[in-house]
Protein backbone atom coordinates (compact mmCIF):
# COMPACT_ATOMS: atom_id res chain seq x y z
CA UNK A 1 0.00 0.00 0.00
CA UNK A 2 0.77 3.25 -0.12
CA UNK A 3 -0.29 6.48 1.28
CA UNK A 4 -3.88 6.81 1.99
CA UNK A 5 -6.27 9.27 0.79
CA UNK A 6 -8.10 12.10 3.44
CA UNK A 7 -11.87 12.16 3.40
CA UNK A 8 -12.45 15.81 3.22
CA UNK A 9 -15.12 16.86 4.89
CA UNK A 10 -18.53 15.82 6.63
CA UNK A 11 -19.34 13.46 9.09
CA UNK A 12 -16.20 11.21 8.20
CA UNK A 13 -13.96 13.97 7.77
CA UNK A 14 -10.23 13.05 8.13
CA UNK A 15 -10.60 9.93 8.21
CA UNK A 16 -8.16 7.66 5.86
CA UNK A 17 -8.71 5.26 3.01
CA UNK A 18 -6.11 3.24 1.89
CA UNK A 19 -5.20 3.38 -1.98
CA UNK A 20 -3.57 -0.08 -3.25
CA UNK A 21 0.00 0.51 -4.58
CA UNK A 22 0.65 0.95 -8.41
CA UNK A 23 -0.52 3.37 -11.31
CA UNK A 24 -3.75 1.72 -11.80
CA UNK A 25 -6.16 3.63 -9.55
CA UNK A 26 -5.51 7.68 -9.67
CA UNK A 27 -7.40 9.12 -6.63
CA UNK A 28 -9.50 12.55 -7.24
CA UNK A 29 -6.92 15.08 -5.33
CA UNK A 30 -8.49 16.65 -2.27
CA UNK A 31 -8.79 19.89 -3.56
CA UNK A 32 -11.02 19.22 -6.77
CA UNK A 33 -13.25 16.64 -4.76
CA UNK A 34 -13.33 19.96 -2.42
CA UNK A 35 -14.32 21.92 -4.95
CA UNK A 36 -16.59 19.76 -6.89
CA UNK A 37 -18.88 18.48 -3.38
CA UNK A 38 -19.17 22.31 -2.53
CA UNK A 39 -20.60 23.15 -5.85
CA UNK A 40 -23.52 20.38 -5.29
CA UNK A 41 -24.14 21.85 -2.25
CA UNK A 42 -27.90 20.51 -1.10
CA UNK A 43 -27.99 18.35 -3.74
CA UNK A 44 -26.00 15.80 -2.05
CA UNK A 45 -28.42 15.36 0.55
CA UNK A 46 -30.23 11.91 0.78
CA UNK A 47 -28.80 11.48 -2.81
CA UNK A 48 -28.91 7.86 -4.32
CA UNK A 49 -24.70 8.04 -6.05
CA UNK A 50 -23.43 5.68 -8.62
CA UNK A 51 -19.41 5.54 -8.16
CA UNK A 52 -18.13 4.27 -11.62
CA UNK A 53 -14.45 3.68 -11.93
CA UNK A 54 -14.49 3.54 -8.16
CA UNK A 55 -10.48 2.74 -7.57
CA UNK A 56 -9.96 3.38 -3.79
CA UNK A 57 -13.69 4.46 -3.54
CA UNK A 58 -12.51 8.12 -2.37
CA UNK A 59 -15.40 10.18 -4.34
CA UNK A 60 -18.04 7.72 -3.57
CA UNK A 61 -17.48 7.93 0.28
CA UNK A 62 -16.57 11.64 0.07
CA UNK A 63 -20.29 11.65 -1.35
CA UNK A 64 -21.48 9.95 1.92
CA UNK A 65 -19.83 11.59 4.22
CA UNK A 66 -21.56 14.57 2.99
CA UNK A 67 -25.48 13.48 3.31
CA UNK A 68 -25.43 10.83 0.27
CA UNK A 69 -28.30 7.87 1.59
CA UNK A 70 -26.55 5.39 -0.27
CA UNK A 71 -23.41 4.32 -2.51
CA UNK A 72 -23.13 1.58 -5.43
CA UNK A 73 -19.11 1.06 -6.00
CA UNK A 74 -18.46 -0.29 -9.43
CA UNK A 75 -14.38 -1.75 -9.06
CA UNK A 76 -13.52 -4.28 -12.24
CA UNK A 77 -10.35 -4.97 -10.55
CA UNK A 78 -10.73 -7.72 -7.99
CA UNK A 79 -7.65 -6.77 -6.45
CA UNK A 80 -8.37 -2.92 -5.91
CA UNK A 81 -11.78 -3.94 -4.82
CA UNK A 82 -10.69 -5.87 -2.08
CA UNK A 83 -9.52 -3.03 -1.08
CA UNK A 84 -12.36 -0.77 -1.22
CA UNK A 85 -14.22 -3.06 0.29
CA UNK A 86 -11.56 -3.17 3.43
CA UNK A 87 -12.15 0.43 2.96
CA UNK A 88 -15.60 0.43 3.71
CA UNK A 89 -15.36 -2.14 6.71
CA UNK A 90 -13.16 0.23 8.28
CA UNK A 91 -15.96 2.89 8.20
CA UNK A 92 -18.49 0.95 9.94
CA UNK A 93 -20.84 2.12 7.33
CA UNK A 94 -24.44 0.61 7.45
CA UNK A 95 -24.65 -2.24 4.55
CA UNK A 96 -27.87 0.08 3.07
CA UNK A 97 -25.24 3.02 2.50
CA UNK A 98 -22.60 0.73 0.61
CA UNK A 99 -22.54 -1.74 -1.88
CA UNK A 100 -20.05 -2.93 -4.07
CA UNK A 101 -19.89 -4.60 -7.74
CA UNK A 102 -16.75 -6.25 -8.92
CA UNK A 103 -17.06 -6.43 -12.66
CA UNK A 104 -16.73 -4.43 -15.78
CA UNK A 105 -18.72 -1.13 -16.10
CA UNK A 106 -21.08 -1.92 -19.05
CA UNK A 107 -21.99 -4.90 -17.86
CA UNK A 108 -22.27 -3.25 -14.38
CA UNK A 109 -24.58 -0.46 -16.11
CA UNK A 110 -27.12 -3.51 -17.85
CA UNK A 111 -27.38 -5.36 -14.67
CA UNK A 112 -28.44 -2.44 -12.61
CA UNK A 113 -30.73 -1.39 -15.03
CA UNK A 114 -32.51 -4.51 -14.63
CA UNK A 115 -32.27 -4.17 -11.17
CA UNK A 116 -34.83 -1.18 -11.83
CA UNK A 117 -32.21 1.54 -10.01
CA UNK A 118 -31.84 4.91 -10.57
CA UNK A 119 -29.23 7.00 -9.28
CA UNK A 120 -29.19 11.33 -8.57
CA UNK A 121 -25.74 11.45 -8.50
CA UNK A 122 -23.36 9.29 -11.21
CA UNK A 123 -19.41 9.92 -10.87
CA UNK A 124 -17.66 8.80 -13.54
CA UNK A 125 -13.55 9.05 -13.06
CA UNK A 126 -12.27 6.35 -15.51
CA UNK A 127 -8.54 5.92 -17.07
CA UNK A 128 -7.37 8.71 -18.78
CA UNK A 129 -6.42 6.67 -21.78
CA UNK A 130 -10.06 5.24 -22.08
CA UNK A 131 -12.45 5.79 -24.85
CA UNK A 132 -15.50 4.17 -22.82
CA UNK A 133 -16.57 7.44 -21.72
CA UNK A 134 -19.16 7.91 -24.89
CA UNK A 135 -20.38 4.13 -24.03
CA UNK A 136 -21.17 4.64 -20.50
CA UNK A 137 -22.99 8.18 -21.02
CA UNK A 138 -24.99 5.87 -23.66
CA UNK A 139 -25.65 3.00 -21.27
CA UNK A 140 -26.47 5.12 -18.50
CA UNK A 141 -29.44 6.75 -20.33
CA UNK A 142 -30.23 3.41 -22.16
CA UNK A 143 -31.04 1.63 -19.09
CA UNK A 144 -32.61 4.97 -17.30
CA UNK A 145 -30.04 4.87 -14.47
CA UNK A 146 -29.97 8.65 -13.92
CA UNK A 147 -33.26 9.71 -12.07
CA UNK A 148 -35.35 13.09 -13.39
CA UNK A 149 -33.03 15.75 -12.50
CA UNK A 150 -29.79 13.86 -12.25
CA UNK A 151 -26.45 14.53 -12.26
CA UNK A 152 -23.44 13.09 -14.10
CA UNK A 153 -19.91 14.40 -13.09
CA UNK A 154 -17.19 12.84 -15.52
CA UNK A 155 -13.63 13.40 -14.93
CA UNK A 156 -11.27 13.78 -18.01
CA UNK A 157 -8.23 15.16 -19.78
CA UNK A 158 -8.63 18.81 -20.45
CA UNK A 159 -7.92 17.72 -24.23
CA UNK A 160 -10.31 14.98 -23.94
CA UNK A 161 -13.93 16.37 -23.52
CA UNK A 162 -16.73 13.98 -23.65
CA UNK A 163 -19.53 14.82 -26.69
CA UNK A 164 -22.10 17.33 -25.28
CA UNK A 165 -25.18 15.27 -25.40
CA UNK A 166 -26.17 12.05 -25.54
CA UNK A 167 -29.41 11.01 -25.26
CA UNK A 168 -31.25 12.59 -22.16
CA UNK A 169 -28.06 13.67 -20.73
CA UNK A 170 -26.97 17.23 -21.48
CA UNK A 171 -23.31 18.75 -20.78
CA UNK A 172 -24.56 22.24 -18.00
CA UNK A 173 -20.89 23.49 -17.34
CA UNK A 174 -17.59 22.51 -16.30
CA UNK A 175 -14.68 23.15 -13.77
CA UNK A 176 -10.90 22.95 -14.64
CA UNK A 177 -7.93 22.07 -12.47
CA UNK A 178 -4.86 22.26 -14.45
CA UNK A 179 -5.03 19.73 -16.76
CA UNK A 180 -7.87 18.17 -15.43
CA UNK A 181 -11.83 18.73 -16.33
CA UNK A 182 -14.81 17.93 -14.93
CA UNK A 183 -17.80 18.18 -17.09
CA UNK A 184 -21.34 18.05 -15.60
CA UNK A 185 -24.11 16.41 -17.72
CA UNK A 186 -27.90 16.78 -15.83
CA UNK A 187 -30.74 14.77 -17.07
CA UNK A 188 -33.54 16.65 -18.81
CA UNK A 189 -37.22 16.88 -18.17
CA UNK A 190 -38.50 14.11 -20.03
CA UNK A 191 -38.35 14.94 -24.12
CA UNK A 192 -40.86 13.92 -26.47
CA UNK A 193 -39.81 11.48 -28.99
CA UNK A 194 -37.98 13.30 -31.88
CA UNK A 195 -36.64 11.50 -34.62
CA UNK A 196 -34.81 13.27 -37.92
CA UNK A 197 -35.84 11.83 -41.31
CA UNK A 198 -33.17 13.17 -43.54
CA UNK A 199 -33.34 13.41 -47.21
CA UNK A 200 -33.06 14.60 -50.88
CA UNK A 201 -36.27 14.60 -51.58
CA UNK A 202 -36.08 15.50 -54.34
CA UNK A 203 -39.15 15.22 -55.15
CA UNK A 204 -40.65 14.17 -52.25
CA UNK A 205 -42.70 10.55 -53.54
CA UNK A 206 -45.83 8.91 -51.74
CA UNK A 207 -43.49 6.35 -50.51
CA UNK A 208 -41.63 9.40 -48.64
CA UNK A 209 -44.92 10.37 -47.38
CA UNK A 210 -46.40 6.44 -46.53
CA UNK A 211 -42.96 6.42 -44.39
CA UNK A 212 -43.59 9.32 -42.66
CA UNK A 213 -46.82 9.29 -41.53
CA UNK A 214 -45.97 5.26 -40.24
CA UNK A 215 -42.88 6.86 -38.54
CA UNK A 216 -45.56 8.90 -36.52
CA UNK A 217 -46.48 5.85 -35.38
CA UNK A 218 -43.46 5.43 -33.13
CA UNK A 219 -42.07 8.53 -32.75
CA UNK A 220 -44.59 11.88 -31.35
CA UNK A 221 -42.54 14.66 -33.82
CA UNK A 222 -40.57 14.05 -36.82
CA UNK A 223 -37.97 16.95 -38.39
CA UNK A 224 -38.38 16.37 -42.19
CA UNK A 225 -34.68 17.39 -42.83
CA UNK A 226 -33.82 18.51 -46.78
CA UNK A 227 -30.47 17.88 -47.30
CA UNK A 228 -28.18 19.21 -49.83
CA UNK A 229 -26.34 16.10 -51.67
CA UNK A 230 -23.39 17.54 -53.43
CA UNK A 231 -22.96 14.05 -55.86
CA UNK A 232 -26.71 14.64 -57.11
CA UNK A 233 -28.00 17.40 -59.76
CA UNK A 234 -31.10 18.35 -58.07
CA UNK A 235 -34.31 19.63 -60.52
CA UNK A 236 -36.08 21.31 -57.46
CA UNK A 237 -33.65 23.72 -55.77
CA UNK A 238 -33.40 23.17 -52.17
CA UNK A 239 -36.37 26.01 -51.18
CA UNK A 240 -38.70 24.06 -53.02
CA UNK A 241 -38.43 20.95 -51.89
CA UNK A 242 -39.15 22.70 -48.54
CA UNK A 243 -41.76 24.33 -49.91
CA UNK A 244 -43.25 21.04 -51.74
CA UNK A 245 -43.10 18.96 -48.08
CA UNK A 246 -44.51 22.02 -46.37
CA UNK A 247 -47.59 22.24 -48.78
CA UNK A 248 -47.76 18.14 -48.29
CA UNK A 249 -47.96 18.06 -44.36
CA UNK A 250 -49.60 21.71 -43.73
CA UNK A 251 -52.23 20.11 -41.33
CA UNK A 252 -49.42 17.70 -39.69
CA UNK A 253 -48.87 19.65 -36.37
CA UNK A 254 -46.32 16.91 -35.53
CA UNK A 255 -44.10 17.24 -38.57
CA UNK A 256 -41.67 20.49 -39.12
CA UNK A 257 -39.89 20.70 -42.73
CA UNK A 258 -36.03 21.82 -42.09
CA UNK A 259 -33.04 22.26 -44.11
CA UNK A 260 -29.38 21.34 -43.80
CA UNK A 261 -26.14 21.67 -44.98
CA UNK A 262 -23.04 19.62 -44.06
CA UNK A 263 -22.67 16.88 -42.25
CA UNK A 264 -26.06 15.13 -40.56
CA UNK A 265 -24.59 14.72 -37.25
CA UNK A 266 -23.65 18.36 -36.88
CA UNK A 267 -27.71 18.98 -37.53
CA UNK A 268 -28.27 16.00 -34.86
CA UNK A 269 -26.45 17.75 -32.17
CA UNK A 270 -27.89 21.53 -33.14
CA UNK A 271 -31.12 20.11 -32.97
CA UNK A 272 -30.77 18.39 -29.76
CA UNK A 273 -31.68 15.13 -31.70
CA UNK A 274 -30.53 11.38 -30.74
CA UNK A 275 -32.77 9.18 -33.49
CA UNK A 276 -32.33 9.16 -36.94
CA UNK A 277 -35.32 7.39 -39.17
CA UNK A 278 -34.21 6.17 -42.75
CA UNK A 279 -35.97 4.27 -45.08
CA UNK A 280 -35.45 0.76 -46.87
CA UNK A 281 -36.14 -0.48 -50.14
CA UNK A 282 -33.82 -2.99 -50.66
CA UNK A 283 -30.83 -5.31 -49.42
CA UNK A 284 -28.89 -2.92 -51.05
CA UNK A 285 -30.14 0.01 -49.51
CA UNK A 286 -29.54 -1.76 -46.35
CA UNK A 287 -25.97 -2.02 -47.29
CA UNK A 288 -24.83 1.54 -47.89
CA UNK A 289 -27.50 2.34 -44.44
CA UNK A 290 -25.23 0.25 -42.38
CA UNK A 291 -22.23 1.79 -43.44
CA UNK A 292 -23.86 5.73 -42.67
CA UNK A 293 -25.28 4.79 -39.73
CA UNK A 294 -21.85 2.91 -38.61
CA UNK A 295 -20.03 6.12 -39.44
CA UNK A 296 -22.62 8.64 -37.78
CA UNK A 297 -22.31 6.54 -34.75
CA UNK A 298 -18.72 6.78 -35.10
CA UNK A 299 -18.72 10.82 -35.81
CA UNK A 300 -21.83 11.39 -32.93
CA UNK A 301 -22.11 8.04 -29.61
CA UNK A 302 -25.45 9.10 -29.00
CA UNK A 303 -26.97 8.73 -32.04
CA UNK A 304 -29.28 5.73 -32.75
CA UNK A 305 -30.93 5.12 -36.64
CA UNK A 306 -34.02 3.45 -37.21
CA UNK A 307 -34.78 1.73 -40.42
CA UNK A 308 -38.34 1.48 -41.70
CA UNK A 309 -38.97 -0.63 -44.23
CA UNK A 310 -40.88 0.72 -47.49
CA UNK A 311 -44.89 -0.04 -47.92
CA UNK A 312 -45.07 -2.93 -50.62
CA UNK A 313 -47.20 -0.45 -52.68
CA UNK A 314 -44.09 2.09 -52.74
CA UNK A 315 -41.08 -1.22 -52.38
CA UNK A 316 -40.06 0.48 -56.35
CA UNK A 317 -40.69 4.08 -56.29
CA UNK A 318 -37.87 6.81 -55.64
CA UNK A 319 -37.25 10.30 -56.58
CA UNK A 320 -35.04 8.91 -59.35
CA UNK A 321 -37.26 6.87 -61.31
CA UNK A 322 -40.03 9.77 -60.62
CA UNK A 323 -37.83 12.10 -62.30
CA UNK A 324 -36.98 10.07 -65.31
CA UNK A 325 -40.56 8.63 -65.93
CA UNK A 326 -41.69 12.78 -66.01
CA UNK A 327 -38.78 13.49 -68.17
CA UNK A 328 -40.05 11.37 -70.75
CA UNK A 329 -43.71 12.53 -70.57
CA UNK A 330 -44.85 9.78 -68.67
CA UNK A 331 -47.59 9.61 -66.09
CA UNK A 332 -46.72 10.34 -62.09
CA UNK A 333 -49.88 10.61 -60.42
CA UNK A 334 -49.74 7.58 -58.97
CA UNK A 335 -46.51 8.35 -57.41
CA UNK A 336 -46.19 11.69 -56.17
CA UNK A 337 -48.66 13.72 -53.83
CA UNK A 338 -51.14 15.88 -55.44
CA UNK A 339 -49.57 18.97 -54.85
CA UNK A 340 -46.19 17.35 -56.57
CA UNK A 341 -48.07 16.65 -59.85
CA UNK A 342 -48.32 20.00 -61.62
CA UNK A 343 -44.98 21.27 -60.10
CA UNK A 344 -43.26 18.43 -61.27
CA UNK A 345 -44.21 18.92 -64.74
CA UNK A 346 -43.97 22.39 -64.90
CA UNK A 347 -40.09 22.24 -63.66
CA UNK A 348 -39.43 19.25 -66.45
CA UNK A 349 -40.88 21.82 -69.30
CA UNK A 350 -38.66 24.46 -68.10
CA UNK A 351 -35.80 22.64 -68.40
CA UNK A 352 -36.23 21.25 -71.81
CA UNK A 353 -36.34 24.85 -72.87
Amino acid sequence: MRLSVRIVAGRLARRLLKVPAGSIVRPTPDRVRESLFASLGARLGHARVLDLFAGSGILGVEALSRGASSVTFVERSRRVASVLEANLASLSLEPREARVLSTDVLRAIKRLGAEGQQFDLVLLDPPYDSDLVPDVLQGLTRFDLVAESGLVLVEHPRERPPPSRVGSLGEVGFKRYGTTQVTFFEREEEMSRLAIYPGSFDPVTNGHVELIRRGLGVFDRIVVAVATNAEKSALFSKSERVDLLREVFAEVKAIEVDSFEGLLVDYMQQRNAAVVMRGLRAVSDFEYEFQMATMNRKLYPGMETCFMMAGEEHFYVSSKVVREVAQLGGPVEQFVPPVVVGRLRAKVNENRR
